[in-house]
């Protein structure tokens, strides 16, 4: 079994344009995840863009087994490991220096370059990448040296640099020239040039990957019901990772249960309702509790009257039970956001002095004081107790939500219901996930159901992840998101909430940051961008029939998030801690 199994890993590296490295065998041994990717003709190879099974969205924290990153984040530590890179270091406040691992190679025996790290970082610069907050220019120094000179001087700048995918130029080489060419002529990054590039490189469409990390696919790899990822030598990992394929089932939490349950799946980061939760407990399977930074949140067009009131968004917020929504999400596995910050509760904590956090309204539980808060400012109850707006119509919406996600799906409908028993009259309605990240992003809604905050623990990455990636902001041209205004009056006076964010992570001493940062949380606090939730923990079900070596519940490693891109499994298997179980 094992030498057919081994020719079968074989051929599948040939047809992927991989040459299996002669006398290194692979492992034996199969991982079973669990994700919805896109699906051809809709998915594609092309990780700089939307769509394709390649990138983060489409492969989740999967494709860090394909590309590889310049380091990983130790959340336990507050520190990286280097990958790709071996070392870095600031040159005084406006350089940031990365050595490159010499040696590593792509999957196809090219060696990893600083011409690939320039040239990625050449596409995402045109892709607007959130790094370029921050760097304005990216250099080749030597073959394995690449210095960033910084615009804004940041600790978040080195986060970010060090934990993009470093795409091989082989496949985007020719897209990185004209990238460059189009930043050196001078082109605003609005202009139709811009736009254009944009357009083009979303729509290259490789055909096939080359892989730094110790797994490869092709597009014949991905199937409707699962797809498989094939071990490759080539790798700084190929030596540790212990599997020899991984093969991911399709499907959202509706689906993957019963996979789950009936034994077939190695590791889910879906989202578990309490019942699910428990009834794999009672299956055997072990669950791994971890914290996030980020959780479920009602979204809302600014656009979409009376809701771009803030004074209607508090009231939103007075009238939800977070205990109760935080426990109908995902039971032992969410906490109800307490400071309504922007930012985890945790990082508040840790950032703000306990005189900035004593002003920040954390909106408990308090129909009452709801009620007074809109009739202040003019609204009305009719007859049957159903809320008018100061503009003589009912305060309605519709809310929809993701009918295949279980734990969102039941954040929206208490949400619906508990705004429905104060007296709004909002229809909750369930669509696919993929239509309403579309409508999301187009603005054709008035209230949703997403994650707030992001996996990154930087307070300026938590305070913009939301207002950014989902708003116009950060969304190509023609897409609005939520139509929250970035720049606004507020206490009299004039804000450019962008740039204050930036300047809440500028520098390099974290304590020069701290009076941005508590502005910047003052602010989302009283305007409410987003409503938040609840802070997720992982309720993730490990079978450990099919992987053995987990380390105990109190590692520290279980403080790198479930659903994050620097997930412990990641770490894990690509560490050889984790090896192929007994049913593997």
């Amino acid at each position: 079994m094992r030498r057919i199994t081994v020719v079968l890993i074989a051929l599948a590296l040939v047809l992927t344009g991989v040459a299996p490295v002669l006398g290194q065998e692979a492992p034996v041994g199969t991982f079973y995840a669990a994700w919805p990717y896109p699906i051809p003709p809709d998915g594609h190879l092309n990780s700089f863009a939307a769509g394709g099974p390649a990138v983060g969205a489409g492969l989740g924290l999967y494709y860090r087994w394909v590309e590889l990153p310049l380091a990983y984040f130790l959340a336990s530590q507050a520190d990286y490991e280097p990958w790709l890179a071996e070392s870095w270091e600031f040159e005084g406040d406006q350089a940031f220096v990365v050595h490159l691992r010499q040696g590593a190679l792509w999957s196809n025996g090219s060696p990893i370059t600083a011409d690939d790290v320039v040239g990625t970082f050449a596409i995402g610069r045109i892709m607007k990448w959130t790094d370029f907050n921050y760097v304005s220019e990216v250099e080749k120094v030597d073959d394995y040296t690449i210095r960033f000179t910084l615009s804004n001087p940041s600790l978040y700048a080195r986060h970010l640099i060090l934990r993009d995918n470093i795409r091989s130029m082989e496949t985007y080489g020719d897209l990185a020239q004209k990238a460059v060419a189009l930043y050196e002529s001078g082109e605003e990054k609005d202009s139709e040039a811009w736009k254009a590039l944009q357009t083009e490189i979303g729509e290259f469409h490789p055909e096939a990957i080359i892989a730094s990390g110790p797994f490869i696919y092709s597009l014949s790899d991905v199937g409707d019901s699962f797809m498989t990822l094939h071990w490759q030598p080539n790798s700084i990992f190929s030596d540790t990772v212990k599997f020899g394929e991984v093969k991911i089932w399709y499907g959202e939490t509706e689906a993957v249960t019963p996979l789950v349950l009936d034994g077939q799946v190695t590791y889910a980061t879906h989202g578990f309702p309490p019942a699910t939760d428990q009834a794999m407990q009672d299956a055997g399977l072990r669950i791994l509790r971890a914290p996030y930074l980020y959780g479920a949140a009602v979204y809302i067009n600014h656009t979409k009257y009376p809701f771009s009131r803030p004074e209607v968004r508090k009231a939103m917020a007075m009238v939800i039970d977070r205990e109760e929504s935080a426990f109908l999400t995902k039971g032992l596995s969410a906490q109800p956001v307490h400071y309504m910050a922007g930012m985890a509760d945790s990082l508040v904590d840790l950032w703000l002095s306990d005189e900035d956090k004593a002003e920040l309204n954390t909106y408990d539980f308090n129909p009452e004081a709801a009620e007074e808060l809109l009739l202040s400012i003019g609204f009305t109850r009719d007859s049957n107790g159903k809320w008018i707006d100061d503009q003589g119509n009912p305060v309605a919406a519709e809310y929809i939500f993701q009918a295949e996600w279980a734990d969102y799906g039941a954040a929206a409908q208490h949400a619906v219901a508990q705004l429905n028993d104060f007296g709004f009259d909002i229809t909750g309605r369930a669509v696919q996930w993929q239509q309403l990240d579309q409508d999301l992003k187009d603005g054709n809604f008035t209230l949703t159901v997403r994650s707030w905050g992001t996996s990154s623990p930087f307070p300026s990455a938590q305070l913009y992840g939301t207002v950014r990636d989902w708003n116009y902001t950060g969304l190509p041209e023609g897409q609005t998101g939520l139509n929250f205004p970035m720049e606004f009056e507020w206490n009299g006076e004039q804000i450019d909430f962008t740039a204050l964010i930036a300047e809440a992570s500028a520098g390099l001493d974290p304590d020069a940051q701290r009076p941005a940062i508590a502005k910047a949380v003052k602010i989302w606090n009283d305007l409410l961008p987003v409503i938040p939730l609840s802070m997720a923990l992982t309720n993730n079900p490990l079978n450990e029939n099919l992987a053995t070596g987990a380390p105990p519940d109190d590692d520290p490693i279980w403080l790198n998030g479930g659903g994050a891109a620097d997930n412990y499994i990641t770490y894990l298997t690509m560490k050889g801690v984790l090896s192929p179980g007994p049913d593997a």
